[in-house]
């Protein structure tokens, strides 16, 4: 999608929140052919937590639903935290929910942006592009 020399997500680590390892391939996938260059992985909110600490990711992509701990506990725990930083890391929310209710509890709680299941590399790409150009702090 990118030309070599023209990534503008070189130096951005990911960490993608997912419990079914098919989806959380596909996302890596879609990531990959972006040009992210490293990517991490989680299969629930506690790994997430404990990926965050070992190492500050510059993008976090979650799945909401997932036990035992669900996105909208991972969110809320990461942006409850004192570290600036953390409170920072852009979260974008992958989800097959798009109700009112769940929608508005997540933007209360801080999360950057919201995409819609089946994801695919256009909506990846187009909602990746926005929060960058537009970060909330």
């Amino acid at each position: 999608m990118t030309s070599r020399g023209e990534n503008q997500y070189e130096e951005i680590d990911v960490l993608v929140v997912e419990d079914d390892e098919f989806q959380r391939s596909l996302i890596v996938q879609a990531l990959q052919v972006l040009g992210f260059p490293v990517i991490r992985e989680a299969g629930d909110g506690e790994e997430g937590l404990k990926a965050c600490v070992a190492k500050l990711p510059g993008l976090i992509l979650c799945d909401i639903e997932m036990q035992p701990m669900d996105g909208m506990a991972f969110l809320k725990a990461l942006r409850r935290t004192k570290s600036a930083a953390v409170r920072e890391i852009p979260i974008v929310f992958l989800t097959s929910h798009n109700e009112s209710e769940t929608v508005q509890e997540a933007v209360a709680a801080g999360v950057d942006a919201f995409i819609i299941k089946p994801l695919t590399l256009k909506k990846l790409k187009g909602r990746l592009d926005a929060i960058f150009a537009n970060p909330r702090f």
